[in-house]
C-alpha cells in the first residue's frame, strides 16, 4: 500500500524540522536562556514587600469606616508607598462607642476652659 503525498509531506517536514533544531540547538538554548532572564528580571521588578497592616476605626460625620493601611516597598526601586482601603462599618462595638463618648466629653471640657 503506497503512502499518500500528505503523509510524505508530514514525514519529510518532521525530518527537516528535527534536523534544523539539531543544527541550531546551541542558538536555541542561548535564546531561551536570554528570554528566561528577561522574564525573571520583569518579575523581580514587580515584587513588593509589605509591612504589617494597621487597622483604624474612622468616624466621618455620622458614618464609621474601618481603614486598613499597609506600607508597600518595591524591592527593585526601594520606593515606599502607603496603600489603604476603607470599608463602611454597619455597627460599631459598644466599647468603642463608649470611648467615643468619653473622648467627646474630654474635648467639651477642654473647650470650656
Amino acid at each position: 500500500m503506497p503512502i499518500d503525498p500528505i503523509s510524505w509531506a508530514i514525514i519529510i517536514g518532521s525530518f527537516l524540522a528535527g534536523a534544523a533544531v539539531g543544527y541550531f540547538w546551541d542558538e536555541i538554548k542561548e535564546w531561551a536562556s536570554r528570554m528566561l532572564g528577561y522574564i525573571l528580571d520583569a518579575v523581580n521588578i514587580a515584587i513588593e514587600l509589605t509591612s504589617d497592616a494597621t487597622v483604624y476605626l474612622v468616624k466621618k460625620g455620622a458614618r464609621f469606616y474601618k481603614r486598613i493601611e499597609v506600607f508597600v516597598r518595591n524591592r527593585y526601586s526601594n520606593m515606599t508607598t502607603l496603600k489603604y482601603r476603607e470599608e463602611e462599618v454597619a455597627e460599631v462595638p459598644a466599647e468603642v462607642e463608649e470611648q467615643f463618648k468619653r473622648n467627646d466629653k474630654v474635648k467639651v471640657m477642654q473647650q470650656a476652659t
